[in-house]
């Protein structure tokens, strides 16, 4: 009997040890949770104008790329207004043309003007040589006189007109002219209004939370729908702050999800510890300086970045449950990685698109003798 307990005591103290050594060189640098989640950016679509829809092209959880379109509104009243912008923008180009030559033509005429000047001040001259003997009559020679005043102010009120017109062209190339910048800028806003008409999938993603429908007038600022990008996935680790002496950014993570179950596993590391507990940040903060007051053990949602190709392979979404095992060990780099960046291209082509639009209108109304005032400002 006694050798029974006293086996039984070494086998009890064998395994007390053995959870003791566990404990030394495993579970006490681990910092187990399973109150973690898995978060992601949702990109909610919006019209930037109002309008009615005509097409839906996607529906939820079907998978869209960077650039596929996805919701199109009707494009009769941008239609149109595109097309006067391009009219305007030809009128303008035109008139802006028959500005210059005008200045030109106005250029030749002071020099007739001042031909006739010339000629009013000699006819003057020799009358007066001739006027004492009777050579030419009073009434010839204050003709004379009034023909002299007469070209003088002729040839002042063109000069006066080419200052006018010159002004106006002075100091700015034809494409550089107000005139024809505001033509162009209005020409673009009408192109990119009747563009975005199309609503475009800014990433590739999965459809979710779609809300329109055909025929609905919808508009600028109302959600239409989301799409949600699964290479942008991270995971909440919502640690105990007993749990958070030693966390460190960089350390490293085993996760398991709930969705694929305990025999995958993906890899982290911890990129951004919280400035706050989750009750900072709650719609109805705890007001502690009440008299009933309950010391409540707070959580800190801990950033954890999935390495790529585990998400590759296994990809999640957003709101699944995951197990998260921490090592709390010094890591070999505790610097904070650069903040992700995101961004998208769908939007550039719109404007660009525009100005290229833009620019083939204006050299197709160009007057071709006035090509090299394109691009050179204009001087006397």
């Amino acid at each position: 009997m006694i050798k029974r307990v006293n086996r039984v005591f070494v086998i009890i103290l064998s395994m007390l040890g053995a959870l003791l050594f566990l404990w030394l060189i495993y579970f006490r640098h681990h910092k187990f949770t399973d109150d973690a989640y898995v978060m992601g950016n949702q990109i909610i679509l919006t019209p930037l104008h109002e309008g009615i829809v005509t097409n839906i092209y996607f529906d939820d959880t079907f998978a869209v790329k960077q650039g596929d379109l996805l919701v199109q509104l009707d494009e009769t009243d941008a239609s149109l207004a595109l097309g006067v912008a391009k009219e305007n923008l030809g009128k303008i180009t035109r008139e802006l043309c028959q500005m210059y030559h005008e200045l030109f033509a106005l250029e030749d005429e002071i020099q007739v003007k001042e031909a006739e000047y010339v000629k009013a001040v000699q006819d003057l001259q020799h009358r007066d040589l001739v006027i004492q003997s009777g050579g030419v009559s009073l009434e010839n020679y204050e003709h004379a006189q009034a023909a002299l005043l007469s070209s003088y102010f002729s040839l002042e009120q063109t000069k006066n007109l080419y200052k006018k017109q010159y002004a106006f062209l002075q100091g700015t190339s034809i494409r550089n002219h107000p005139m024809i910048m505001k033509a162009f800028d209005d020409l673009v806003t009408a192109w990119v209004y009747l563009y975005r008409c199309k609503i475009y999938a800014p990433n590739d993603g999965l459809v979710a939370q779609r809300k329109v429908q055909v025929g609905m007038q919808v508009h600028a600022g109302e959600p239409l729908l989301a799409v949600i990008p699964l290479d942008q996935i991270w995971v909440n680790a919502n640690y105990k702050e007993t749990q958070m002496r030693h966390m460190q950014i960089g350390q490293k993570a085993i996760l398991t999800a709930d969705y694929y179950g305990y025999t995958i596993f993906f890899h982290g590391k911890v990129v951004g510890l919280p400035g706050g507990a989750g009750n900072a940040f709650s719609l109805l903060p705890p007001q502690n300086l009440s008299g009933n007051w309950i010391k409540i053990v707070q959580r800190l949602p801990v950033r954890i970045e999935i390495d790529k190709e585990d998400l590759v392979k296994h990809p999640l979404r957003i709101g699944l449950t995951m197990t998260a095992v921490t090592d709390v060990r010094a890591p070999k780099d505790s610097h904070q990685t650069a903040s992700p960046q995101y961004a998208t291209s769908v939007f550039k082509k719109e404007e660009d698109e525009g100005w290229k639009i833009a620019n083939e209108i204006f050299l197709a109304n160009m007057d071709p003798l006035l090509t090299e005032y394109i691009d050179v400002p204009f001087y006397e």
